[in-house]
């Protein structure tokens, strides 16, 4: 087959149907400057398909995380949404949607699948980034690869041979050349052309392979970099052999979209919930998500795959934490002396957390330096006594925390990778795997850092914990503007 065969099979369009009469009728009226919110809902309305995809949708997690509003009405959902995200919702939802259905393969059950994680990876990396709109980054990547349905469709014998070829180790686009004579994304392109979608989401569509997510152009546009980073991210594996080129293509991701190392770590590790609630709204099986929930880890990576506790463990361990909470507030509603509480959190980092040694620093802004003051665990009294350093950039990631007021995960500190962000003086001191720092508030304001690690040599950090920790360090700074603790060791 050549891609003049599949062009031909486009333009006559063949068993592919062209876009629903209600789809075009909400272009219609979406791009009609007299038109309003109502007449978009009660176009969008008659097809109640496709009203109760767009409901279901913006009342899922991730919308709701931006929207915080249970909206019951797609008038609602037009006004608090605005008419170009709902009008392109619906555009993507119903293209996805046809998407689906349009083959018997077996293969189409993946690309549905893959398109909808990279959705979702897409809508996040647009929020963090702030360069993108979210919810038009979540409808580009739903339909990125309806190319590969074009080629499904044009030939499924031809896509078999595609699919032996990228099982025997060749490169997707490479296979498909050789058994149509384009790729999906130029057959996409075509199609979107054909079905008079918006010009920016052909350009996308058409483009987003263009791209190489390891070697990204230093003009690269918001919303293809959003798409381009997306479609890479969704397909980690996080195995040992593709380990270090993901996490390459993690450091590109973040310095394209202007994204934090540590907010891509935190996304990685609740991102499968949010896949997980927008499948069941749209009615995709996604079977196994365990890989989302992995960060990458290769040495020198700032991420780190949190662990997988058993149910048993996970209500062992939030019971102890729970228990924890409870003394916190009794105690704080008693009076008091207070430095019992004090004691009881920081020995709940090492009893319940699992770390081995964990000290707070606190901020002198007179002197301009991190003070240690409070310490708990094996040795943590010894490495206390070397962390007086400076409240500046150079010291690392103790000083950053507090300058930045953010927390810090480090796992596998030592390598070269991180550059001057770990701090040699903290390195040098604390001789560890890797370690966490949260920040410590009180209502009036950052009053100092919270350091753990696994003891000199010791374990790494994980995510989990690192996160965990957070939570103490808020309950520690309640107790700490209840109180003046004396230095503890």
């Amino acid at each position: 087959m050549t891609s003049a065969d599949v062009f031909a099979q486009i333009e006559k369009m063949g068993e592919l149907p062209s876009l629903p009469q209600s789809l075009l009728n909400i272009q219609t009226v979406a791009t009609d400057d007299s038109s309003s919110a109502e007449d978009l809902a009660r176009c969008i309305l008659k097809d109640q398909a496709l009203t109760m995809r767009i409901l279901k949708v913006v009342n899922s997690a991730m919308y709701q995380r931006r929207n915080q509003e249970n909206v019951k009405t797609v008038r609602r959902a037009v006004i608090v949404m605005g008419f170009e995200t709902v009008r392109k919702l619906a555009l993507g939802l119903s293209v996805f949607d046809m998407m689906s259905k349009l083959s018997r393969s077996p293969w189409l059950a993946e690309i549905s699948k893959h398109s909808l994680i990279c959705g979702v990876f897409a809508q996040i990396l647009a929020e963090a980034s702030g360069k993108v709109v979210p919810e038009e980054a979540f409808v580009t990547a739903l339909i990125h690869d309806i190319g590969k349905v074009v080629l499904l469709e044009c030939s499924p014998e031809a896509m078999d041979q595609v699919l032996a070829d990228m099982a025997g180790g060749s490169e997707a686009l490479e296979a498909e050349r050789r058994y149509f004579g384009l790729t999906h994304d130029r057959a996409g392109r075509r199609l979107a052309g054909r079905w008079r979608l918006p010009t920016d989401l052909q350009n996308i569509i058409g483009d987003h392979h263009d791209i190489d997510p390891l070697h990204p152009p230093k003009s690269l546009e918001p919303r293809l970099g959003v798409i381009v980073y997306a479609n890479a991210m969704s397909r980690f594996s996080c195995t040992e052999k593709t380990r270090e080129n993901e996490y390459r293509i993690l450091l590109q991701a973040g310095q394209a979209l202007g994204i934090s190392l540590s907010r891509l770590e935190e996304i990685y590790s609740w991102i499968a919930d949010e896949i997980s609630d927008i499948a069941d709204r749209v009615g995709v099986d996604m079977g196994d998500l365990a890989d989302y929930g992995m960060i990458v880890n290769v040495e020198g990576s700032v991420n780190v795959a949190p662990r997988r506790l058993t149910p048993e463990e996970i209500a062992k361990r939030t019971a102890c934490q729970l228990q924890l909470y409870q003394a916190v507030g009794l105690g704080l509603a008693a009076g008091g002396d207070l430095q019992p509480l004090v004691d009881l959190i920081m020995e709940g980092a090492v009893r319940i957390l699992g770390f081995e040694r964990v000290v707070f620093l606190e901020i002198d802004k007179a002197s301009q330096l991190l003070r240690p003051r409070i310490w708990a665990g094996i040795s943590a009294e010894e490495l206390a006594a070397q962390l007086e350093l400076p409240l500046q950039r150079e010291t690392g990631a103790l000083a950053l925390a507090a300058i930045e007021n953010r927390s810090f995960h480090v796992p596998r500190a030592g390598s070269e990778a991180y550059g001057d962000l770990v701090g040699e003086a903290l390195l040098a001191a604390a001789q560890c795997t890797g370690f966490a720092v949260a920040t410590v508030s009180t209502p009036g304001g950052l009053i100092g850092v919270l350091y753990a690690d696994g003891g000199p040599g010791g374990a790494d950090v994980v995510a989990e914990q690192s996160t965990e920790l957070n939570s103490l360090a808020t309950q520690l700074g309640l107790v700490l503007h209840a109180c003046q603790p004396q230095t503890a060791g």
